[in-house]
């Protein structure tokens, strides 16, 4: 005998498979683009840029590098130095940047068989310029117990300040036991707009509760206005891609020219860095 509760689970089946549509996705063709993450500072005695080739999304690959390319540095429009290639489509310089100088970068692509369009192509940089960075004044932490807010554990604090004068832009890249962190949710930028000339103090760089023993250093980075954006873009995207309804993913702007599509970036930053250890 069939009770009403079967009756109802057996309805209640058909009425979910009934339901379901075969949904076919429309991907579209996808052309590969040249990819270029390079950087000068004013600490490294090497500078790096590195040149690879962007890959579809469902491809389960490893990346292509770009070898064979030519690379120039250019410091204040005066050519000062070609890159070598190093390994893993990373190019070096024996160079360190200059505070108040203009750095842009050159690049010549190689005949690339397996990317035609991309062949023989020339990208270049517009340029930035090193602007200098305060100093980290203080750096510190702090132990909090567990509580509605907080997990229970150390808190890394700085103390830095902002020079007179509006476009001062910062990033902080906290290394943690000699690692830095490549989460897009953790990048840690800050525009002068409503802090202008002013102490900033307590600032707090942790994601997480750090460990006692955790050996941290902590870098503290100039941006120009364009590479504040190209980051903020970044972390804005990586927060809200999370779900069915987010807005759909873009390429940030790039200071990057050439007439082929390239993503990427080539910024010149200043650094001041500051360790601690905590506990000690």
């Amino acid at each position: 005998m069939i009770t009403v509760k079967k009756l109802l689970i057996c309805l209640s089946s058909l009425l979910m498979f009934s339901c379901l549509d075969n949904i076919e996705l429309d991907v579209k063709s996808y052309e590969a683009m040249v990819v270029v993450d390079g950087e000068i500072n004013n600490i490294d005695e090497y500078q790096t840029v590195k040149l690879t080739i962007s890959q579809p999304y469902f491809q389960s690959s490893s990346k292509s590098v770009i070898e064979e390319a030519e690379v120039y540095l250019f410091e204040d429009n005066v050519k000062v130095g070609g890159y070598t290639y190093a390994q893993e489509g990373v190019y070096n310089l024996d160079f360190t940047g200059v505070i108040d100088r203009a750095y842009r970068i050159e690049i010549y692509l190689p005949d690339l068989p397996d990317y035609g369009h991309l062949s023989n192509k020339v990208i270049s940089s517009e340029t930035e310029v090193l602007h200098p960075v305060s100093e980290i004044t203080d750096l510190r932490y702090e132990y909090k117990a567990e509580s509605l807010i907080f997990e229970e554990g150390y808190y890394l604090l700085i103390d830095t300040f902002d020079p007179v004068g509006k476009g001062n832009n910062y990033r902080w890249n906290v290394q943690v036991n000699g690692e830095l962190s490549n989460d897009p949710r953790q990048i840690m930028v800050l525009e002068d707009e409503r802090i202008d000339g002013n102490l900033i103090e307590g600032l707090d760089l942790s994601f997480d509760p750090f460990l006692e023993g955790d050996k941290i250093v902590v870098y503290q980075q100039s941006l120009s206005n364009t590479f504040y954006q190209y980051l903020f873009d970044i972390y804005m995207q990586a927060l809200t891609q999370e779900s069915f309804f987010d807005s759909p993913a873009f390429n940030p702007k790039t200071n990057l020219v050439s007439d082929i599509d390239v993503v990427g970036y080539f910024n010149a930053s200043a650094y001041h860095k500051a360790e601690i250890i905590i506990g000690e």
